[in-house]
């Protein structure tokens, strides 16, 4: 993932992660080991109570590039990864049947 940042500066990564990672700091460990951080777009941020998300273009001027969701709430205040229904919304599945 890093070489595809670097090599793509204007390209945008969303990771979701259905999190199941109980080692303390296991997963912002890994993101730091692999050299990531300096794209990660930080929960400081993030757009709350309705706000607009950046432009691409601003997340791309920052280097904004990496933006990481997990499963767990937990993850957001021990290790910065944001949790997901804090930041997004998921729309309401309806099936119409017609006849």
């Amino acid at each position: 993932m890093e070489a595809f940042l670097s090599e793509n500066p204007s390209e945008i990564v969303i990771i979701f992660i259905e999190d199941y990672v109980r080692s303390p700091m296991g997963l912002s460990n890994v993101f730091t080991a692999a050299d990531l951080m300096k794209y990660w777009y930080p929960i400081s941020e993030m757009p709350t109570n309705g706000k607009d998300w950046p432009s691409v273009t601003d997340m791309v001027g920052k280097n904004h590039r990496l933006l990481v969701f997990t499963s767990d709430a937990s993850k957001e205040a021990s290790e910065g990864i944001a949790y997901q229904w804090s930041y997004l919304l998921e729309n309401e599945c309806k099936f119409i049947y017609l006849l």
